[in-house]
């Protein structure tokens, strides 16, 4: 897994391309500031994730669906806090502990997630 610094080099290397349109070299340092912020925000949750990944034993399909939650969640801890987003993270953790997405077995794993990474309590 590439660190929080070589992802932010790789995008703003991408972001020199000569193909990009002049509307989109318009506003370039203003997208690689954002990505940097979102970056280095987001990076130490994955790192966290993976380490609670790796205790819980899980397959390599569920991995996959764990990271999938981890970005829902990230993106519900920057728009709501407190209560509210407790009640978001409930919401979540339904949608993904369903016979269609992990399975109720999984609902304990969520809710750790949410609890260590978030700070949210789960009801």
């Amino acid at each position: 897994m590439r660190t929080a610094s070589q992802r932010i080099a790789k995008y703003n290397a991408r972001m020199l391309s000569s193909l990009i349109d002049p509307t989109l070299s318009a506003v370039q340092t203003l997208q690689q500031a954002n990505f940097a912020a979102y970056e280095n925000v987001f990076y130490p949750l994955q790192v966290q994730l993976r380490a609670l990944l790796n205790a819980f034993n899980l397959t390599p399909w569920a991995i996959l669906s764990y990271e999938a939650f981890n970005g829902e969640m990230f993106a519900l801890s920057r728009a709501y806090d407190g209560t509210l987003l407790a009640a978001r993270a409930t919401i979540l953790c339904d949608k993904w502990s369903d016979t269609a997405h992990l399975g109720a077995g999984h609902r304990p794993n969520l809710v750790a997630i949410c609890l260590a990474l978030y700070g949210s309590v789960v009801v």
